[in-house]
């Protein structure tokens, strides 16, 4: 760390700021290394992408621990990039609509999901769950877009995304006890 970088308070908070730093660019460097040896770079782009997009919004689950966090995405990565990635053309159309019919309704019922060391005010409660539904319906729109240009492929890598963000704002609903906003 710097020396002399500032007052002791404040020591603790650029500290905090580089022990995320630190574990952002080893979960990217998992993600990319599993994307690569795995050969479905341009899929986990995807999904990664509209995962990530999503979530900001959606809010959901966080692990306790920066090690929970990466073995988390771990099993994450794998599932998408050896079970997702090498679905079928027409299984692949089933689960894509499959996947935003479980994952619309869980977005509209409970999103934005807080976590509790981040308590949200409800004016913003309301400005995240009106971008998490037009994004979410936006999303889905495209899955069912790219379904009907046949790139069942793509639609499915979207429609994971998706559904992986609703997963976690139930979970996050469930064991973060992210409900300190009002309805």
């Amino acid at each position: 760390m710097v020396q002399n970088i500032t007052e002791e308070s404040k020591e603790v908070i650029y500290a905090y700021g580089m022990e995320l730093l630190i574990s952002d660019v080893l979960n990217t460097i998992i993600v990319l290394l599993i994307a690569l040896i795995s050969h479905t770079l341009p899929a986990v782009v995807v999904f990664i992408a509209v995962f990530m997009g999503l979530r900001q919004f959606v809010g959901g689950y966080h692990a306790n621990s920066h090690l929970s966090c990466m073995f988390t995405l771990v099993i994450v990565m794998l599932v998408f990039s050896y079970g997702i990635c090498n679905v079928s053309g027409q299984i692949a159309k089933i689960f894509s609509i499959g996947f935003i019919a479980i994952a619309l309704p869980i977005i509209f019922c409970i999103a934005p999901v807080p976590h509790p060391n981040k308590p949200m005010s409800e004016e913003k409660g309301v400005k995240l769950r009106k971008r998490s539904i037009i994004l979410a319906v936006a999303l889905s729109a495209s899955v069912i877009a790219l379904l009907v240009f046949q790139s069942q492929k793509i639609s499915l890598y979207v429609s994971s995304g998706i559904l992986l963000s609703a997963i976690m704002a139930l979970l996050g609903r469930f064991l973060n006890r992210g409900d300190n906003i009002k309805r």
